[in-house]
């Protein structure tokens, strides 16, 4: 063995760790707790983020206001705002939801934006030429030329997300998946640093695969009916 297993442990030993941590007590409360700070976080920038996005593609005042402040808000290192978010919210785990949903909220914003950016205005003029309502135009043109880009940033998201939750609870929690893995650094048990990450890693794989099955079978559904 080149190394010793503080420094890089065997591949035996790694899955004989993950296998006890898998029948552990708090197996599953621990991944319960980081879901529930994960979803809560990328819901609100999903919801706040698809809304600016939204309005500073279909008005050129808005986008002229919040689009700078976008890009600044994505240019902010994810460590800066860790930094505030524990000195405003404690130690709790309210700071990981907190850099969840700031981090991610620019990103799904400009997602939304680039497909208004590259959206076929001709079919916005067609629509308004048949007098369809605003409301129909929306619902039948822009939702439709926009679910690609709302795809990609989704998918962009959950992988951004679990990065920013696993993160937060390292620095600043004392539950979920992060903590499990700090706790395994602080007692030197470079194993179970291992087999907590192999465990985010699936999780992570297996979110990004819920999305993309979800998709296809939305496409599969819309081409039946």
């Amino acid at each position: 063995m080149l190394y010793p297993p503080l420094i890089l442990p065997s591949p035996s030993l790694t899955f004989k760790s993950l296998w006890n941590i898998m029948h552990g007590d708090n197996f599953l409360l621990n991944i319960g707790v980081t879901l529930h700070r994960l979803i809560i976080g990328l819901i609100g920038a999903l919801l706040i983020g698809s809304i600016i996005g939204f309005f500073i593609g279909i008005n050129k005042r808005v986008k002229r206001v919040l689009e700078p402040y976008i890009y600044i808000l994505q240019s902010v290192p994810p460590i800066l705002f860790m930094t505030l978010a524990m000195i405003w919210f404690g130690l709790d785990g309210q700071a990981t939801i907190f850099i969840i949903f700031i981090v991610s909220l620019p990103i799904m914003a400009i997602s939304i934006k680039e497909g208004f950016d590259n959206m076929d205005m001709k079919l916005i003029e067609m629509g308004r030429i048949f007098q369809f309502s605003r409301f129909k135009i929306i619902k039948e043109i822009i939702i439709p030329s926009l679910k690609t880009y709302f795809k990609s940033g989704l998918i962009i998201l959950i992988g951004l997300g679990w990065k920013l939750v696993i993160m937060g609870e390292v620095l600043s929690s004392g539950t979920g998946l992060g903590s499990q893995i700090t706790e395994g650094r602080l007692n030197l048990e470079t194993n179970k640093v291992f087999a907590w990450s192999i465990v985010v890693i699936v999780l992570c794989f297996l979110s990004q695969k819920i999305i993309d099955y979800g998709y296809k079978l939305m496409d599969y559904k819309g081409k039946m009916t």
